[in-house]
């Protein structure tokens, strides 16, 4: 861990839960990890905040009417009543007790970067030579979406395997072939564990 990456916890909200519209089957295992990781961070701040890592989350909210274009107006036709629920926006309640502690953020694009202040945050990681630490859901579409917007602005991604949520794990294991042929140079594949352990002197770069 390099106390100067940005450590991205995008869309954790209740619409991905099981039993909802858009659930992500392997949601409970990122979200254990997620847990785990910002527990860390925030026992690093306990003991020098500036040694810690940034720590950003977000959450989709679609766009008004007034502001689509494109295919986002059909977008809002077809979701609009799983959209329009302030429950399904919600975070889940074990990722919404670290909004207390780390900014969040809303974005009514898939990228994160679509947010001015968190692509202002990548930058600053880039500039000091911190990686973008990419968890969530879901996968195939939000993580996605964030991860490529980045790559073209530069920035050095670490992708979580075992804290990113796809629809189901066969669209999980179509994200990582997608992007492995962008590794080593843009993206370095890691379990939390050993992200982790990089902090401990039990893994390395």
């Amino acid at each position: 861990m390099n106390k100067n990456d940005l450590i991205l916890v995008i869309d954790m909200q209740k619409v991905y839960l099981p039993g909802n519209a858009w659930a992500c089957q392997n949601i409970s295992l990122a979200e254990k990890n997620i847990d785990s990781l910002l527990d860390h961070v925030l026992s690093i701040k306990e003991k020098d905040e500036n040694e810690a890592p940034q720590v950003i989350l977000t959450r989709f909210i679609a766009q008004s009417d007034e502001d689509t274009e494109g295919v986002w107006t059909r977008y809002n036709e077809v979701n609009r009543a799983i959209n329009e629920d302030p429950e399904m926006n919600e975070f889940i309640p074990s990722v919404a007790k670290y909004a207390e502690s780390f900014p969040y953020y809303d974005k009514g694009r898939y990228s994160s970067f679509s947010n001015e202040f968190v692509r202002a945050a990548g930058d600053r990681a880039m500039v000091h030579d911190g990686s973008i630490v990419l968890s969530g859901v879901v996968a195939e579409c939000c993580v996605l979406s964030t991860f490529f917007e980045g790559t073209d602005l530069g920035y050095r991604f670490i992708y979580l395997t075992d804290a990113c949520a796809g629809q189901n794990p066969e669209k999980e294991r179509a994200v990582l072939k997608a992007i492995e042929g962008l590794s080593p140079l843009h993206v370095k594949f890691m379990t939390t564990k050993e992200y982790l352990d990089v902090d401990t002197g039990n893994g390395s770069f």
